[in-house]
């Protein structure tokens, strides 16, 4: 069994599509480009795939990772033109490389994402005013933040999971980048950083009326952010 790293971009209109749409679309994307793939054991075999993070409905993804396994081996540049070919529109193959098929699992290690984010404030937005909702988010205690799911509702405090954040206003159009706590436990999505620094600034506006991209995933290792890409 031959283990590949996968690094793909999700763009357009198929941001609005669900991750579990997203695996059915590489399952009949890895069908179609006919590549040796290994299956899963049972009644239902499918492709064995596993993705570093699902991507949130509406965020585009810039650097998205999936780890694909081959029953023989085949170059990286070959598995990169059968999936460009076999893709379909707003899900695109970037760098593809083989590694060792004993490499820690990619959803047990990434833990940092990083994003970009760009919005339209009218109501007389300044850079001084943008400055100052960055760093009252940076200087906060605590950002409480209320999720739902699964019929209940909790409060998270998310500002131990922003480990940076920088915008600037240009003519009303804000953008900025930040980098946040990934994974399985204490994740924070952007969607709340700019809710908070829309709230801390008394801003006119909706995190939905945001863009986010993600633009890394990363795994910390003695303090030092290393890509998983």
């Amino acid at each position: 069994m031959f283990r590949y790293r996968v690094t793909f971009r999700k763009e357009g209109p198929v941001r609005w599509i669900g991750h579990l749409d997203v695996v059915r679309a590489f399952e009949r994307a890895l069908r179609r480009a006919a590549l040796p793939l290994c299956y899963s054991e049972g009644f239902n075999p499918r492709p064995r795939m596993v993705f570093a993070l699902p991507l949130p409905v509406g965020v585009l993804g810039c650097r998205e990772l999936m780890d694909l396994y081959l029953r023989t081996p085949v170059s990286p540049e070959a598995v990169k033109a059968r999936l460009s070919d076999a893709f379909p529109e707003g899900l695109y193959a970037g760098m593809v490389r083989r590694i060792p098929r004993n490499a820690p699992a990619l959803m047990a290690v990434v833990n940092r994402s990083t994003y970009r984010i760009e919005g339209v404030i009218d109501c007389g937005i300044s850079p001084e005013a943008v400055a100052a909702a960055v760093q009252a988010v940076l200087d906060a205690g605590e950002i409480k933040i209320t999720r739902y799911g699964k019929g209940k509702v909790k409060e998270h405090d998310i500002r131990p999971g922003i480990f940076s954040f920088e915008a600037k206003c240009t003519s009303g159009r804000v953008s900025g980048v930040m980098t946040v706590k990934a994974g399985q436990q204490g994740n924070v999505r952007p969607e709340e950083v700019i809710g908070a620094f829309i709230r801390f600034g008394g801003f006119c506006t909706d995190p939905l009326d945001f863009m986010y991209y993600r633009t890394g995933l990363f795994t910390v290792t003695a303090d030092r952010m290393i890509s998983l890409g």
